[in-house]
């Protein structure tokens, strides 16, 4: 009966993605596409953030001639944002003319045009921003093992319709040359979601804003801990006795109050019980906090493991530690080894308290430095969404 009810499940699932795609052929055949129309959206319709947010926002402020549309699923909060952007559910009527019209639709991640119900069109631009810049994880073509046969084929789609990629080094171009199945033009103007580090302006309004919305009190420094996910969906190597490193922190950051935010892998919202993970009071889980650069902007300290956040947090010059108990059985490969790395690692957390104790910050900095220069040749400006906004405005319809 169990392999019955999947096979029944799996040819309705079937057949409503046929009546999707056959939806939307119709919709092509009455609708235009209309100049200046932007669709986005993040992580699977799950957030907005990350560079679509980021380019988003540039668009909304500097070119209020384009018609912005957020696409979400049901049941995620909205509220926050700003009303001048119009948020639609995923798969509504709304959504199927959209998807058919807009002139730009910009994500972050892979996409399957069939599972979406959407056929590229004459004028229309599909604009894939990734979600990371310098890569610690092997990706893509580097892991097609891992992936599997069913996200191969949806990357290779993705990259067949994409007009533009863009990147923050000269790592990240040589990856999406070789490693991404993409043939086309790279922007290398930096990553959107980026640019917030280099505007030292916003920084204030933006502690303000997360402070007050988790009523954290205004005299405490922030430690944010923001691991990676594992594919058993396991959260025991994210346990860390809190109590006792936050004694520490308090020490390094020369501060009596100290706030751990935990920030756990979009993968995992609605998926795992952290609970666990919140062990002390000084503990607030910020997973379903739509914006993880903002959250980075805010904070003194990272602790991490495989994360790129590393790389986006350090450029903002403060202290970054990595914390992996299973360094030698993590299930991907690396880019480069983790002593290669400029921040200090940790297996356990008496090398985790041991590091927070003695941390040199001028020897970080050089580290630092000398990998952004030497090893992957960043060229981070501040000015990547403003680079992709007027390569939007020459590419739109005349």
């Amino acid at each position: 009966m169990k392999r019955l009810l999947e096979i029944i499940g799996f040819m309705l699932s079937r057949l409503s993605k046929l009546f999707g795609n056959i939806l939307s052929m119709f919709i092509r055949l009455r609708l235009p596409v209309k100049k200046r129309r932007v669709m986005f959206w993040a992580y699977n319709f799950k957030q907005y953030s990350c560079n679509p947010r980021y380019v988003s926002d540039y668009l909304l402020e500097n070119y209020p001639q384009y018609e912005i549309y957020w696409v979400f699923r049901k049941n995620i909060d909205t509220s926050s944002i700003d009303k001048r952007i119009k948020c639609i559910k995923l798969y509504s009527w709304q959504y199927f003319l959209l998807v058919n019209s807009a002139e730009f639709l910009i994500t972050n991640a892979r996409t399957d045009p069939y599972q979406i119900y959407w056929h590229k069109r004459a004028g229309q631009k599909y604009i894939m921003l990734w979600h990371g810049g310098i890569a610690l994880k092997k990706i893509e073509r580097d892991v097609e093992k891992v992936l599997g046969f069913s996200y191969l084929q949806k990357a290779k789609k993705d990259s067949k319709v994409c007009n533009v990629m863009v990147s923050g080094c000269t790592m990240q171009t040589n990856l999406i040359k070789e490693k991404f199945w993409y043939s086309g033009e790279v922007l290398e103007k930096g990553i959107p979601r980026n640019d917030i580090f280099f505007n030292l302006d916003l920084h204030s309004k933006i502690r303000e804003k997360v402070y007050s919305y988790y009523n954290i009190p205004k005299q405490n420094r922030i430690l944010l801990y923001a691991p990676t996910f594992r594919r058993n969906g396991s959260i025991e190597p994210y346990k860390i006795e809190w109590g006792r490193v936050i004694t520490y922190v308090k020490k390094m950051l020369n501060s009596s109050d100290i706030t751990v935010l935990l920030r756990l892998h979009p993968n995992l919202i609605n998926k795992v019980d952290t609970t666990p993970l919140l062990n002390s009071p000084e503990v607030i889980d910020v997973t379903k906090y739509h914006d993880m650069q903002e959250l980075l902007c805010i904070s003194d300290i990272l602790i991490t493991d495989y994360s790129s956040s590393m790389f986006d947090f350090s450029m903002l010059n403060r202290p970054c530690i990595l914390y992996a108990t299973d360094a030698e059985k993590y299930d991907r490969g690396y880019y480069f080894s983790l002593s290669e790395l400029p921040f200090p690692m940790a297996h356990n957390q008496d090398e985790l308290v041991s590091i927070i104790d003695s941390f040199d910050n001028n020897q970080y900095q050089q580290s630092i430095n000398h990998f952004f220069r030497d090893t992957v040749g960043l060229f981070e400006d501040g000015q990547a969404s403003k680079a992709l906004c007027e390569w939007i405005v020459s590419h739109s319809i005349q």
